[in-house]
């Protein structure tokens, strides 16, 4: 049987970034920090999509290729005591904030690396300390919504003039925890920005299949908040959406909830081949990739030598093939550690020299016969 796709009516969006970089206000540093941060994310999930396929990473992986400018351009306008949350396509906002690739390397080898000691993979970053980056480690679709509220209504009670920011994709927006989130926030005028980056696919769910209105800021009359809807493919496009909602936030009028229209280039995770994703559909995306936008943008409209470009470029590679190596490197936790950070400290917790080792080494997996041969041996099981 042929393979049949949903009809999906391609918007008018242009292929070149139509800004005048006079009228922007930017300097060229900021410009190359921005091309640095999304192009790193770039080099960095082909990296990683070719360690997955080579055994070297454990679990799932998610890329973001294709959505960089959203994340980008969002996190460009957050200022000190702002906090931000992403979810499995923003590595480009965290390279725009300074985490390092090293770091996020080390957590997709689950290795015993700060802040999470091998305990979580890359997707799910956070270090509130160093970046203002909140968690969001759970299952539950769309509840770091909620958790933004929570985060949001402490700006509040404490009178200081910062926002929570939220990336979440389209198919989390019709879990309840959104909607409890987002009523919560309006209730009481919190400063709670939602950036909705509407890839096209909820999994393999085109819009039009999960949700009953054209577009998700659609849906936040229901709360009546502050709402639009913009091409997330063109960085000042996004700018300056992400402004206004952020401007509206902060002067203490309420959540924001800002959709930017976007695509996934990869499937959900390297295990889906987008069998489900039509060849038109496909071209009319890869004509308006962000990287290559902006790239485009900065040689002709801007001004920037393609050699420095170039060597930009290849700066990223050596960062991302010296994160590899530092990655490797590292050991695995101790499995002696795996209870550690579980429970609230106790008076009654164990000493580190009163612990018995219960755990066989990674080394020496339980299989049942070598168990079996070393409990006839020991009379232990372990």
């Amino acid at each position: 049987m042929a393979q049949t796709w949903p009809q999906i009516a391609l918007p008018d969006y242009s292929r070149e970034i139509q800004a005048d970089p006079r009228e922007l206000p930017f300097t060229r540093e900021q410009l190359l920090k921005m091309y640095s941060a999304m192009r790193l994310a770039r080099t960095f999930e082909d990296k990683l999509a070719a360690l997955y396929r080579q055994g070297k990473i454990f679990g799932a992986v998610y890329l973001g290729m294709g959505q960089e400018a959203t994340s980008v351009g969002s996190v460009s306008l957050l200022q000190d005591g702002d906090l931000f949350s992403t979810v499995a396509r923003n590595l480009s906002a965290w390279f725009y904030r300074g985490v390092k690739p090293e770091h996020v390397m080390a957590r997709w080898f689950g290795k015993d690396q700060p802040p999470s000691n091998g305990r979580e993979l890359g997707l799910f970053l956070a270090d509130l300390k160093e970046y203002g980056i909140f968690p969001y480690h759970n299952g539950s679709m769309a509840s770091w919504i909620p958790a933004g509220a929570g985060y949001a209504l402490a700006f509040k009670m404490r009178h200081q003039p910062n926002v929570c920011l939220c990336f979440t994709g389209d198919g989390a927006t019709s879990p309840g925890d959104f909607y409890e989130g987002v009523n919560f926030a309006a209730i009481h005028k919190l400063p709670l920005v939602i950036i909705c980056e509407v890839n096209q696919f909820a999994y393999s769910t085109p819009p039009q299949l999960q949700m009953p209105v054209e577009n998700v800021a659609d849906r936040a009359s229901a709360f009546g908040i502050y709402a639009e809807t913009a091409f997330g493919n063109d960085l000042f496009t996004v700018i300056a959406a992400a402004r206004r909602g952020i401007e509206h936030a902060r002067s203490g009028n309420g959540p924001a909830l800002i959709e930017f229209k976007t695509f996934r280039k990869r499937g959900h995770g390297e295990h889906d081949d987008m069998a489900y994703v039509s060849k038109e559909l496909r071209e009319f995306w890869e004509e308006r990739d962000p990287v290559a936008m902006y790239r485009k943008w900065l040689t002709n409209r801007a001004a920037i030598d393609e050699a420095y470009l170039m060597r930009v470029e290849d700066d990223c590679i050596q960062k991302i093939e010296v994160a590899a190596e530092y990655a490797a490197s590292l050991p695995f936790p101790k499995p002696d550690t795996v209870t550690d950070r579980l429970f609230a400290p106790s008076p009654h917790d164990p000493k580190p020299e009163d612990r018995k080792n219960l755990l066989e080494p990674i080394e020496t997996p339980a299989i049942p016969a070598l168990t079996a041969s070393n409990e006839r041996k020991t009379g232990e099981h372990f």
